[in-house]
């Protein structure tokens, strides 16, 4: 049991720096014309935002897919939980990182609403990546527990 919960605190903590890193590069470099400098910089600087919530955001995915009682054999189910789960998590942790940002109620909204749709995009593909890493990592620990809960 130690071992799992080891795999899962490694992957989920990996997923969330490597998925964050290169979905915000990518916008940062091609959409908001940022440098690679400019860009590493923030990346570099996300890296503790990403260590404090890759895990528990993790714990918050499993909680929602056990709540809703999403079977993992109905695809739609599960891009519809991760959707959900990653929206629900990202969107308020986004709203904190603007309010301690000093933002404006109105750039919180234009902002919050932007994100959103970027997030309700990102959901599933993050579930997926994120399951990926559970099995490789729960597989490099030597944990034949059910990675996937």
């Amino acid at each position: 049991m130690a071992g799992r919960r080891a795999s899962l605190y490694i992957a989920d903590i990996f997923a969330m720096i490597a998925f964050s890193t290169a979905l915000c590069m990518g916008i940062e470099l091609f959409l908001a014309g940022m440098t690679l400098a400019q860009s590493v910089s923030a990346r570099i600087a996300a890296v503790p935002v990403n260590l404090l919530t890759g895990r528990p955001y993790g714990w918050f995915r499993d909680w929602l897919f056990r709540l809703l009682r999403i079977d993992r054999s109905n695809r739609w189910r599960v891009v519809m939980g991760d959707t959900l789960a990653f929206v629900a998590f990202q969107v308020p942790l986004y709203v904190v990182v603007l309010l301690m940002a000093d933002a404006s109620w109105r750039q919180i909204a234009v902002s919050t609403a932007s994100i959103t749709v970027l997030f309700t995009l990102a959901g599933r593909p993050y579930g997926a990546f994120m399951d990926f890493c559970r099995r490789v990592f729960a597989g490099a620990m030597g944990d034949a527990g059910d990675a996937d809960q």
